[in-house]
């Protein structure tokens, strides 16, 4: 993985929709760049239940993955260093999907590593990955029962946990809004009151909202992600305003 001197970029966490045409099964495109400011250690992983398909750069050589989902939120071993870019399911595949080149990727991963501008073309890249990967027929609906089972068997954890992780991630999206109070804001993104949301938020992210908010507010990029067709899909940003 990179060395911190390698990333002169701000730290960032970006998620787009996917684009029209892409797989069912895509959720949404991610970018992570890290300088263990996002991720330090000890604190929790970004919230997804979701299976990540992802190209990571590793200074010269690339490695295309299918990783699970998180089961829950653990303290990291150590913190990120480096930039991993890619898709995330919504959920278990019935197949790995068929191989992909990881060139296009690759090329606009290094770029990315060291500027904002890059963004554009990593973004393309990936709607075009969503776009060619293909994967088996869903399955069929099941009883409630079936469907508890598969749940624990796709994620590792209870729908009731399960459920939990969306609403947070939901949150996540939310905060954005800086003109929606905190107490309004835990209602509408599921919560009983502001102080289950902020134990929710100390649960998952190892943060309080108003920390979590301030990371995560409305950013212009320059001119980077200023084209209609990917402003209107952003769906979060996170970055670390120290090192803008």
């Amino acid at each position: 993985m990179l060395s911190s001197s390698d990333l002169t970029a701000a730290p960032l966490y970006l998620e787009l929709a996917p684009p029209t045409g892409a797989a069912v099964q895509v959720d949404h495109l991610f970018v992570f760049r890290d300088t263990d400011v996002l991720s330090a250690r000890g604190s929790g992983r970004f919230a997804t239940d979701l299976f990540t398909l992802s190209v990571t750069d590793k200074g010269g050589g690339t490695r295309m993955s299918l990783a699970p989902p998180c089961p829950d939120f653990v303290p990291r071993p150590s913190s990120f260093c480096g930039i991993v870019a890619g898709l995330r399911l919504s959920a278990r595949p019935e197949r790995r999907p068929g191989t992909v080149a990881p060139e296009p990727l690759a090329a606009a991963l290094g770029k990315v590593r060291q500027s904002d501008d890059a963004l554009p073309s990593l973004v393309a890249a990936l709607d075009g990955l969503a776009s060619e990967l293909t994967f088996a027929a869903p399955p069929q609906t099941f009883s409630d029962r079936t469907g508890r089972r598969r749940a624990r068997a796709e994620t590792g954890i209870s729908r009731r946990r399960l459920a939990a992780l969306r609403r947070f991630r939901l949150l996540l999206g939310r905060f954005a809004d800086p003109a929606l109070p905190l107490s309004d804001l835990a209602l509408v993104a599921g919560y009983y009151d502001q102080s289950h949301m902020s134990a929710s938020c100390r649960a998952f992210a190892d943060r309080p909202p108003g920390a979590l908010r301030f990371q995560a507010t409305e950013r212009a990029f320059g001119l980077s992600l200023q084209e209609r067709g990917i402003k209107d899909r952003l769906r979060l940003v996170i970055m670390d305003d120290s090192k803008e």
